[in-house]
């Protein structure tokens, strides 16, 4: 299983203030992959512990608006294509 983060610039909040708000997408082995999903749904299913390492790994390797690289799950390298 791979992940990737999208930042979009969006509302945020109370304020409605325009932010940085991180999406991620799940690409499973056989190609699958399923847009704005629950990471921690996901993560704790298997591992609570691989949740800090993935949410780190994604939103360090993210640019600044747009999609990040498909990171392997559950050390956050970059995933083969």
């Amino acid at each position: 299983m791979d992940f990737r983060a999208e930042v979009r610039v969006e509302p945020r909040g109370l304020t409605r203030r325009l932010g940085r708000v991180l999406h991620f997408d799940a690409r499973w082995t056989d190609g699958t992959v399923r847009r704005d999903i629950d990471l921690a749904e996901l993560m704790y299913r298997r591992a609570p512990a691989d949740d800090a390492v993935m949410r780190t790994a994604l939103a360090t390797s993210c640019p600044g608006e747009g999609s990040g690289p498909w990171l392997r799950y559950p050390d956050g390298g970059p995933a083969a294509d």
